[in-house]
């Protein structure tokens, strides 16, 4: 009778592999610790994405805001006042009732429905006035820039802040600004009271409850602009708003 080496059973021991219930518990713990792992990439995801959304919002809000306010600011201003006037600058044209009158706007009762600014002023080829374009004029003596802020689209997915520009060389045409803007809501500062000297403005008015009178003696624009939300477009939307000062009456009467 044949017996087995003395070191046999040690080496078959050695020799034998993982069980069925080892292999199940270490395929478990490995699809846990992947899950994890992929948890966490898609968060960091998802973090990067709204971050780079909101960032694009507040670039979005910037370019809203210094474009209104280089025109709005303009309004009324016209170039070498010892050759030229407001009133042969800026004649009677619609939809400005009153020759000299830079400033227009449209109201609208419902809070959903955009409002509308147009502007207007002069431009000397060697000033620095810019229209909504973001050009200058290269026109001799002057050249009258209109600039209409509105919103396109407005109730769909991709509303779009437009202006629609024009002047004596360019015929009308519209410039699109800023994706995302889904309303936009204007009102006037006014001075209805000749005594008060504190301020330009004492007075806030849409556009429905603005006098011929008024609208030659704007002083500021108080605009709202607002944006979809970017993280999720059936939340509120974003406001943002800024008074503007008219330069060419609150410098004179601030």
């Amino acid at each position: 009778m044949k017996y087995p080496a003395p070191n046999a059973h040690i080496a078959s021991s050695r020799l034998r592999g993982f069980t069925l219930i080892e292999l199940m518990i270490a395929i478990t713990v490995a699809v846990f610790l992947i899950g994890g792992l992929l948890m966490m990439v898609q968060s960091t995801r998802n973090t990067f994405a709204a971050q780079g959304q909101l960032a694009q919002l507040q670039d979005n809000e910037r370019l809203v805001l210094t474009f209104m306010t280089e025109v709005i600011e303009a309004a009324g201003y016209f170039p070498n006042p010892g050759a030229n006037t407001s009133t042969a600058v800026m004649p009677i044209a619609a939809p400005f009732a009153a020759a000299g009158q830079a400033v227009f706007g449209n109201f609208n009762a419902n809070p959903l429905v955009p409002d509308d600014v147009t502007i207007r002023y002069g431009a000397g080829p060697a000033d620095d006035v810019f229209n909504c374009r973001g050009t200058k004029n290269a026109v001799a003596p002057y050249d009258t820039f209109v600039n209409r802020f509105w919103v396109k689209n407005p109730n769909t997915a991709n509303p779009v802040l437009t202006c629609t520009f024009s002047s004596g060389a360019s015929p009308a045409a519209d410039v699109p600004l800023v994706n995302g803007v889904k309303n936009l809501k204007i009102i006037y500062g006014v001075k209805r009271n000749p005594v008060d000297t504190q301020s330009c403005a004492d007075t806030y008015l849409n556009a429905n409850q603005m006098t011929p009178a008024d609208w030659s003696n704007v002083c500021t624009v108080k605009v709202t602009v607002s944006f979809i939300n970017p993280l999720d477009p059936n939340k509120p939307v974003i406001d943002i708003t800024r008074v503007i000062a008219v330069m060419n009456t609150a410098g004179v009467n601030s």
